[in-house]
């Protein structure tokens, strides 16, 4: 299955509005339309960005005085070619090539993009009002995560510019966030948030699993098997629910059937702090237990899961060329990440 579109990259010129900002800056309106589809993809948690070989400062004066500057992260405004941009695009997002599209009216501009990064999906300028339509643009469950995913990632970016500015460590900036990590038991109004999760997350998603609810509702209805979620917080503002870890404990051993944790808080220890935490209250919880064991499908694209494990303390057990299974020697010390608050 194709990876989920996670953002849509727009032209400008003819694209998403009426005409050539060079050419006739007080002419430029927006396509009819327009909005409605911004607003939709907006609302089910696709970021939108924009590649276009225009000033950027009369792109943001043109954006803002029609209304819509507000949607757009990371735009790319520059006259070099827009392969570039899609790879800043990508790297300043932290999400694969493949889960770009980019939309153009100009099938040079498509053809570009097809020929040096196949990878994204493209789409001719005149198809915009159907994208919503389309089953790659589809969110299913729209959560409040997905609602304020733009408002997250515009966090994320006030965070690394302030981390740009931050001249001590790297412990003692993270203690200044004052992030707050809240791990506990998910609840029912946390399951269509945890199947989006595990449909987004790739890097650090352990089966590369697509569940979906009915999967949730049965597993946490099973006896042994837990559900945890952890939900974040800083001075920046709320992150929503950014990691899931399934366990079955039913024959008395701690099997973690899968954990997805959101990119997005990628580099803070905050994933390491909840598999951690997870584990040391489940060993605490089942005395008895010995290990903990934990299956990793082997793909290039859940390296990060793999590292995460290994740094955890786990070693590799067994493994073929399709996955392998890794285990932790139970009890775990105690072990404290001073950077943050972690709370139940």
């Amino acid at each position: 299955m194709d990876p989920m579109i996670k953002c849509l990259v727009w032209d400008l010129d003819d694209t998403l509005w009426q005409g050539t900002l060079q050419e006739d800056e007080a002419g430029i309106k927006l396509l009819p339309g327009i909005t409605s589809v911004l607003h939709t993809l907006d609302r089910r948690g696709i970021i939108q960005s924009i590649a276009s070989r225009n000033n950027w400062e009369h792109v943001k004066s043109k954006l803002e005085e029609l209304g819509v500057g507000q949607y757009f992260l990371y735009p790319q405004c520059h006259f070099d070619s827009k392969t570039l941009s899609m790879e800043r695009i990508s790297k300043e997002l932290n999400i694969g090539l493949d889960s770009l599209a980019f939309i153009d009216n100009d099938p040079f501009e498509r053809f570009e993009i097809n020929y040096y990064v196949p990878q994204v999906r493209t789409y001719d300028a005149r198809e915009y009002r159907d994208l919503p339509e389309y089953p790659e643009f589809q969110a299913g469950h729209v959560t409040e995560e997905s609602e304020k995913r733009r408002q997250y990632m515009q966090a994320r970016f006030r965070r690394e510019e302030a981390r740009k500015e931050y001249k001590g460590t790297r412990e003692q900036f993270l203690r200044e966030c004052g992030m707050k990590l809240q791990i506990r038991l998910a609840q029912e109004e946390d399951y269509p948030r945890v199947v989006e999760l595990s449909h987004r997350t790739n890097q650090m998603n352990s089966l590369l699993e697509r569940i979906d609810l009915p999967f949730v509702d049965s597993y946490c209805n099973q006896a042994g098997h837990y559900l945890y979620v952890a939900k974040l917080e800083d001075r920046f503002g709320a992150h929503g629910l950014i990691g899931t870890c399934f366990v079955n404990t039913a024959d008395e051993e701690v099997d973690i059937s899968l954990f997805c944790i959101s990119c997005r808080i990628e580099g803070r220890g905050i994933a390491s702090a909840f598999l951690y935490t997870v584990l040391e209250r489940l060993g605490q919880q089942l005395p008895t237990a010995e290990t903990v064991r934990c299956r990793l499908v082997r793909k290039q694209r859940n390296l990060p899961a793999r590292l995460l494990l290994e740094m955890l303390g786990f070693k590799k057990s067994v493994s073929d060329d399709l996955e392998s299974i890794y285990i932790l020697q139970l009890p775990l010390p105690h072990k404290a990440f001073n950077w943050l608050e972690i709370g139940e």
